[in-house]
């Protein structure tokens, strides 16, 4: 399978299984994420979504060229194509339950696609990052441009997306491109140790938070109002809220269930 899709414990993990081409991304593969996605939505079960790439070598090198022929040819062929992958974006972006990227080595184009996708990025110190659209010819589509723009800022996404240049792990953090940057053999621990976090935190919390956030840079309309107001109060009146406060009183750790 070039994407592995696993459920371990309360995490959702997606797994660019691609090593022998450093994980690039080809067409069946950005068609598994959407469903993924789905899935681990549905599943009340898991709390936390995590994507990262097979091996240490890469997280994703961009899209497989390969298939550009085929696939982003003609007119037709590049609609089609950035119609798939404003929904894989989407699915991740509109999730309610956090998503966090995993980075080793190599996170190019399609790669930082995604992982700006995720709410949550953390990479090795031997991580590298760049958009190649300019060196290819590529017209990057809409919503990649929007998440990037959010991220770093307008004079960091116009060097990013004209100099096509790769970018270090630390030039990555100091654009805010990643939240933090690990040695190599230390990445996976430390990611457990956030991923940990975001399982024992309350969803409904961490879903208001991100439905708010989302609200505000959404690329089209005025902030829902209503659906943010409506996030709140049913954290205000979950079984989670009431949780939270005894055990901060009863000096305790609380025990949510999402509910």
């Amino acid at each position: 399978m070039s994407v592995l899709v696993e459920k371990r414990g309360a995490v959702g993990w997606i797994v660019f299984n691609q090593p022998e081409k450093k994980n690039a991304i080809n067409d069946a593969m950005w068609r598994a994420i959407p469903a993924a996605m789905a899935e681990f939505d549905r599943d009340a079960e898991v709390r936390c979504i995590a994507f990262r790439g097979a091996g240490s070598e890469a997280f994703a090198a961009g899209a497989d060229i390969s298939e550009f022929e085929n696939v982003r040819s003609d007119r037709g062929a590049v609609a089609e194509y950035d119609d798939l992958l404003d929904r894989v974006l989407h699915s991740i972006q509109d999730s309610l339950k956090p998503s966090l990227a995993m980075i080793h080595g190599y996170c190019l184009g399609g790669g930082v696609e995604i992982a700006l996708a995720c709410d949550l990025r953390y990479c090795g110190q031997s991580a590298q990052f760049g958009i190649p659209a300019a060196k290819l010819g590529l017209g990057y589509n809409i919503e990649g441009h929007k998440r990037l723009l959010e991220t770093v800022g307008h004079a960091r996404a116009r060097e990013i997306m004209f100099l096509g240049r790769r970018y270090d792990a630390g030039e990555a953090l100091a654009m805010s491109l990643v939240h933090r940057v690990l040695p190599d053999a230390e990445l996976e621990r430390y990611v457990d140790g956030v991923i940990e976090t975001l399982c024992k935190n309350a969803p409904l919390a961490i879903a208001n938070s991100k439905t708010i956030l989302e609200q505000y840079v959404k690329s089209a309309g005025a902030p829902d109002t209503a659906r943010m107001r409506a996030a709140i109060e049913r954290c205000a009146k979950s079984a989670d809220y009431i949780e939270g406060r005894r055990a901060f009183m009863e000096k305790r750790k609380p025990r949510f269930t999402g509910k």
